[in-house]
């Protein structure tokens, strides 16, 4: 049964191989906004990139995924980087690593207990984020579910904190993403095309290893399509009429400013395709 799993992946990174030597890539602009996914394991960069995705192919910003852990197993954890590569090669994103094997123990029981540990992969999160000084952050909300995503967030937090200290006039908008939980405060719904689904599962089949044991690359398209439906609720009015979009991707949008987060708008916002996600970010 695994194997037949990896089938599906194998099939989906030759046709996006196939795919990128015939349809190139777009590139970031010169001086481009950075926009930077604070991925909590390889693969969420593709699972939460709906939006970096829109901003590169629209408007050409520079989109690094950071890999803050290699998950888990240290058996995969060297394989686990070689795949997230592969994936932010598919999709367009520049990949960057903390450490050769990634970050461990990011939770927040071990903020809470082991300090030094914790202050460590702050500094490293923060000094990438100090020198890219990225207009647009993402991370998981604070309960998304998952020790590793739920601790990923308050690394990003403490990170932005520590580079607010240094660079005072540092400010950025933050956007949280939800996979293992919802949230229930979202106010960005964003419209994907059927293109843009088909670059993220592309993406996300590269991740070879884990699409293996379980497919999430299958489900991806389903997810997003839900995403619709509870968007509509969720970000726009409650017996509201539905947008009229197949895929979306939800996000919680705020200001990161003088260290500490702000609301960013009073109201849910809605990305068609007919918007620009770089004009409605006010970027």
């Amino acid at each position: 049964m695994r194997g037949a799993k990896a089938l599906p992946a194998s099939a989906i990174v030759q046709d996006a191989a196939a795919r990128r030597a015939t349809y190139p890539l777009p590139k970031p602009h010169e001086n481009a906004p950075v926009c930077v996914i604070v991925a909590p394991h390889p693969d969420d960069e593709c699972i939460g990139g709906g939006l970096p995705l829109r901003l590169l192919q629209e408007s050409g910003w520079r989109v690094v995924a950071i890999a803050v852990t290699h998950g888990s197993n240290p058996a995969r954890q060297l394989a686990r980087a070689d795949e997230f590569i592969e994936a932010c090669t598919c999709i367009g994103f520049e990949p960057m690593l903390l450490t050769e094997r990634g970050l461990s123990r990011v939770t927040t029981h071990t903020r809470e207990t082991d300090p030094s540990h914790w202050a460590t992969c702050v500094h490293l999160l923060a000094e990438k984020l100090a020198a890219l000084k990225p207009a647009l952050v993402l991370c998981p909300h604070a309960l998304d579910a998952q020790n590793t995503h739920i601790g990923t967030h308050f690394l990003a937090l403490d990170a932005l904190a520590v580079v607010s200290a240094n660079l005072p006039n540092f400010a950025t908008t933050l956007a949280f993403t939800e996979y293992w939980s919802t949230m229930i405060l979202a106010n960005l719904l964003v419209e994907l095309t059927a293109a843009h689904v088909g670059d993220m599962v592309s993406a996300l089949a590269c991740h070879v290893g884990e699409v293996s044991r379980n497919p999430f690359h299958l489900t991806l398209p389903g997810w997003l399509i839900d995403n619709v439906r509870r968007g509509g609720e969720i970000v726009g009015t409650s017996g509201g009429v539905a947008p009229n979009y197949t895929f979306a991707a939800i996000y919680k949008v705020m200001q990161w400013r003088d260290g500490a987060l702000h609301a960013a708008w009073s109201s849910g916002r809605m990305m068609g395709q007919d918007i620009s996600c770089s004009a409605a970010l006010n970027v």
